[in-house]
């Protein structure tokens, strides 16, 4: 340690008298910020980092730059964005709280209608009651063009024509995709706005069905009370099988990972290991194993399943992955939708009250009890099917047919065989989707230690 700082006080000493002083002016003030928060990353990432030997050293580096780019340069060519360094106290931009994919119109090359894709609870845009499936088709009594879309995003009240999507047979009988309007809404102005963790549960039932289903959008543990509140929930309501939607969830904290896998595996491997972590050759005193730890249930209920089905997307990472690979030895997953993003790594935070930036090096691999995490390129689903490809069925969340909700039902009472069959044409919209567009979100991506 004592070396170390011999380095830094060195390197400082060289930095001041090659820029702080240039032209005789003192710019010590000036940049003092701007060095001390880069060196600081430098040190920890030093100690901490799972590919500390890839950091070049400290006289090829320029301690000038933005905390981000110089993150960036020290990176190794391995860590893939894993690695990220933000402010302490960041909080979300002003928005109406939705998300939507734009779709150009049909034989209009700079008009556009807006898909709602989700909107946040308690947001402008739930308070007005926009819903996912519908459809923007004017602002303010104008075409949502290039110069008109972004008052989809932020700023004062917007006056909003909605429509539903519908098919309909054409003269020649085949089926075509239409959107009607219905309703016109007025957006209150668009202000901060934080999306819910859990913004939808329940249970499905109808025939033989009694299935339990949560829309779990990060792994916060300030949400693990409710975790082991709806536990208890869907024990007492007795359910037979079990939807997890994850097609939002890009990460959060291990602790949260290790208490819903203990909700979720069967009884008997309560217990057992779950998770062992693996750091570099500098912290090796750290590696550990996470275990199925029936202690986290208290005040919560363990629901013994011998499968869950889980809903995922490109979106769905890091924490939902471990999930994923760590309930793989104990327990059938069946997964629906997309492929998931690949993140084989984990995070640890390191924040610094001095300069209020917070640093999360990734520190450790992670490998199930079978010491497997092969999912670099993702984990391909048993049943591939777009969220978007029916907009028919792009509804609510929770709504038995939505499309990637309706896929699990379906497999699980036994209407949809795997392996999947080949996909049924969808009437013709000639609409092309042009982009998404989400909310920044305060959830933390990646999969986080502390």
């Amino acid at each position: 340690m004592r070396r170390r700082n011999i380095q830094l006080f060195l390197l400082l000493g060289v930095l001041a008298m090659t820029s702080l002083f240039s032209c005789g002016v003192d710019r010590w003030p000036e940049y003092y910020k701007w060095t001390g928060r880069d060196l600081w990353i430098d040190s920890i990432m030093r100690e901490e980092y799972l590919w500390f030997e890839d950091i070049p050293a400290s006289k090829e580096l320029n301690y000038f730059l933005d905390p981000a780019a110089f993150l960036d340069k020290i990176k190794s060519p391995l860590d893939k964005g894993y690695s990220s360094v933000d402010t302490l106290y960041a909080t979300p931009p002003p928005s109406y709280g939705f998300d939507y994919t734009l779709y150009r119109i049909a034989d209009n090359d700079t008009a556009y209608n807006a898909l709602i894709t989700y909107v946040i609870p308690e947001s402008p845009a739930a308070e007005i009651g926009l819903v996912r499936g519908e459809w923007i088709m004017m602002i303010n009594d104008d075409y949502i063009t290039k110069k008109t879309e972004s008052l989809l995003n932020e700023g004062e009240n917007q006056k909003l024509l909605l429509g539903k999507y519908s098919s309909q047979e054409n003269e020649e009988g085949e089926k075509v995709g239409i959107i009607q309007s219905y309703r016109e809404a007025y957006l209150p102005a668009s202000r901060p706005v934080e999306d819910v963790v859990i913004p939808t549960y329940g249970i499905l039932t109808g025939g033989t069905l009694n299935v339990g289903y949560l829309v779990y959008n990060s792994f916060s543990t300030d949400y693990n009370n409710e975790l082991l509140r709806l536990s208890q929930y869907y024990k007492d309501n007795n359910i037979t099988d079990f939807v997890l939607d994850l097609r939002y969830n890009a990460g959060g904290a291990m602790e949260s990972v290790q208490l819903l896998a203990s909700i979720l595996a069967p009884a008997d491997k309560l217990g057992s290991p779950f998770a062992s972590l693996l750091y570099s050759q500098k912290r090796a005193a750290k590696d550990r194993e996470l275990t199925l730890d029936p202690q986290l249930l208290q005040g919560g209920a363990n629901l013994n399943l011998p499968k869950v089905y889980i809903l995922t997307t490109t979106t769905t990472a890091a924490a939902s992955e471990m999930l994923i690979n760590c309930l793989k030895p104990y327990m059938d997953i069946v997964i629906v939708g997309g492929n998931t993003k690949g993140e084989v790594v984990a995070t640890e935070s390191f924040p610094s009250n001095k300069f209020l930036w917070v640093l999360r090096p990734v520190v450790c691999e992670v490998f199930n009890s079978e010491g497997e995490a092969d999912y670099a390129s993702g984990f391909t689903p048993d049943y591939a099917v777009s969220a978007l490809s029916d907009f028919a069925k792009v509804l609510p969340l929770g709504d038995p047919n939505e499309e990637l909700l309706s896929a699990a039902l379906g497999i699980i009472d036994g209407s949809i065989v795997l392996p999947e069959p080949e996909p049924e044409p969808e009437p013709e919209t000639q609409m092309t989707a042009v982009k998404s567009v989400k909310v920044k979100r305060t959830f933390r991506s990646g999969l986080i230690i502390k």
